[in-house]
């Protein structure tokens, strides 16, 4: 019996360091949540779109071909975007934008 508690004790401490290192990587990933960056539009690349924030800095946000992009309620495409629209942004972190809400000047 003895034999076999000890042989389990260095599995057990491998096991508890595997899921505390796998606890400490996933908490930067619940930290960087979601994101909706708010603001007029000042430059659509075709990875990219750049904002004029409320607050008056810059955001520039990725933007993938999967991103749902809208003007005035319209599906569009992003390069239906002009400068001066005014857009919302939905991201979670550095990931590309899921959604490009934009309204015409």
């Amino acid at each position: 019996m003895q034999r076999a508690s000890t042989y389990h004790a260095p599995c057990m401490r491998r096991a508890v360091l595997v899921v505390a290192l796998m606890l400490a990587a996933a908490a930067p990933a619940q930290a960087r949540g979601r994101a909706v960056d708010r603001g007029v539009v000042i430059r659509v690349r075709p990875f990219a779109i750049v904002l004029q924030e409320l607050d008056g800095t810059r955001a520039r946000i990725p933007v993938s071909p999967r991103t749902i992009v809208t003007l005035d309620g319209r599906p569009v495409t992003l390069r239906a975007l002009r400068r001066g629209d005014v857009a919302f942004v939905l991201h979670f972190g550095a990931r590309p934008a899921l959604r490009i809400r934009a309204f015409s000047r």
